[in-house]
């Protein structure tokens, strides 16, 4: 890993500035920058699509009037849910002969399109598996799953834990965040760790562990929900991303009380927010906790990474493209690892009430 990087809410800001500052370049760039951006129109995710597409926009309209301005030219597609759909979306998008792309927010229509489409410098805003091909053009601005779940043990471990039980689902992503806690609980030391199923909660808690990871998503609700009857409450509950939301309409939402949970920062800046909101016509977002507005804020990011980039680059080409991204910087930080992964983001830690919402009461830096 490389130098620990700075907080990424201030990126979009930073990069802004480069812009304002960056000589040589009082002239928009021809060609333009040719960016495809793989929105969710359709699908589970079909929400997203509009305030993706509307967080672009807003970056482009920025780097349009900067100082030193840079003119983006952007193909929205969607890579829908047939196989009829996929291809014409990426043959449409060919056409276009993207500079680079923005990755689908879906993990698997991410990974058939980075193994169809070949090397190509892809930035992701949504936290994607880990397995995809062509890892070293894979640029990520979320944190990964295990990236956070190494972050909780890592947390767990700092509180001076003696013992821990992962209660998990029989589900793949149930056993995979077991196995994934499990190791980096093994990694730091912690060797008193018991692996619960969550049918067997009630019988194998019994030892009463210093901390409880509930390792579920759907189970959780049963789980919580027969909380209180175990035949002792958890010393310390801590939730996973898979299951961390708000309960506040559930009857049992007090057995809550005190649970904590780990985020990668997501802070997004009030004047982004603002402007998200009058553009989309719903001034909800300026206040919402929905995870859509990062969503929106890493699309916005990323745009302006593109041209930052594209700048340093001074080339329309994807190894030098490629290469820039590798080299970014915020404040004089390494934005990415060598394989194109966050580097080292900090986190916030949230602690639910008595009400079943939660609340950040902190931060946390794992490298600290």
């Amino acid at each position: 890993m490389r130098k620990t990087m700075v907080i990424l809410s201030t990126m979009a800001l930073s990069l802004i500035g480069i812009y304002l500052v960056t000589v040589g370049y009082a002239k928009p760039l021809a060609p333009p920058l040719r960016i495809g951006v793989l929105v969710s129109d359709s699908g589970p995710l079909y929400f997203a699509g509009p305030i993706q597409r509307a967080a672009v926009k807003l970056a482009v309209a920025d780097l349009a009037k900067a100082t030193s301005p840079v003119t983006v030219s952007v193909d929205f597609e969607d890579l829908g849910n047939s196989d009829s759909e996929f291809l014409n979306s990426v043959n449409r998008l060919s056409k276009f002969k993207p500079d680079l792309t923005l990755a689908p927010i879906e993990s698997s229509s991410a990974i058939r399109f980075i193994k169809y489409i070949g090397p190509l410098p892809v930035i992701s805003v949504a936290a994607l598996t880990e397995k995809t091909d062509h890892p070293g053009w894979l640029f990520r601005l979320a944190t990964t799953q295990s990236q956070e779940i190494i972050a909780l043990a890592q947390y767990i471990v700092d509180t001076k834990a003696d013992s821990a039980a992962i209660v998990f689902s029989d589900d793949d992503y149930g056993r995979a965040t077991m196995k994934s806690l499990a190791m980096a609980f093994a990694l730091r030391g912690l060797s008193k760790v018991q692996l619960v199923p969550v049918t067997e909660s009630k019988v194998l808690l019994k030892s009463n562990p210093d901390a409880v990871v509930l390792a579920t998503m759907e189970q959780s609700i049963t789980f919580l929900s027969e909380s209180a009857n175990l035949p002792k409450k958890p010393k310390q509950l801590y939730l996973v991303a898979g299951n961390q939301a708000n309960y506040s309409n559930f009857p049992w939402a007090e057995n809550l009380a005190g649970a904590l949970a780990l985020s990668s920062d997501n802070d997004v800046p009030a004047g982004f927010r603002s402007r998200l909101a009058q553009a989309l016509n719903r001034p909800g977002l300026q206040t919402s906790q929905n995870p859509i507005v990062a969503l929106a804020y890493r699309s916005y990011q990323a745009v302006m990474l593109s041209a930052d980039s594209y700048l340093r680059a001074k080339s329309n080409g994807a190894i030098k493209i490629r290469a820039a991204l590798l080299d970014a910087q915020v404040d004089g930080a390494d934005l990415f690892t060598s394989a194109g992964f966050l580097n080292q983001a900090k986190f916030k830690l949230y602690k639910y009430s008595a009400k079943g919402s939660y609340s950040p009461v902190g931060e946390y830096d794992p490298k600290q």
